[in-house]
C-alpha cells in the first residue's frame, strides 16, 4: 500500500519553510512520497477526499498522512521536529 505525506502550505507562511525542511529531512531515502500542497491552488480531488474524511486544514503548516486510503491529520498550525515525523510515520 502507498504512504503519502501531503505538506499543506501558503504564501506567506512563517512556518511553512521550516516544516517542509523538517519532513523532506526526517523522510529522505525512506521511499514514502511526499507532497507540498498550496492550499490556494489545491486540487480538487484531493480537497475533496479531505472533506470526505472530515480532515480540515484550519492553519498552515499542516501535515497529513495518507496511509492505505485513509487521511490523518497530524499537525496542524505547528512545526514538528524531524525525530516527531519518523517515529509517526516510519516508525522509527
Amino acid at each position: 500500500m502507498t504512504t503519502v505525506v501531503y505538506v499543506f502550505t501558503q504564501e506567506n507562511c512563517p512556518n511553512c519553510p521550516a516544516a517542509k525542511r523538517v519532513v523532506r529531512e526526517a523522510l529522505d531515502g525512506s521511499g514514502i512520497d511526499v507532497e507540498f500542497v498550496d492550499i490556494h491552488s489545491m486540487d480538487s480531488d484531493l480537497e475533496f477526499r479531505l472533506l470526505e474524511e472530515q480532515v480540515f486544514i484550519a492553519s498552515t503548516p499542516s501535515i497529513v498522512l495518507e496511509n492505505d486510503g485513509s487521511l490523518r491529520l497530524l499537525y496542524s498550525g505547528e512545526v514538528p521536529t524531524v525525530e516527531d515525523i519518523r517515529s509517526i510515520v516510519v516508525g522509527e
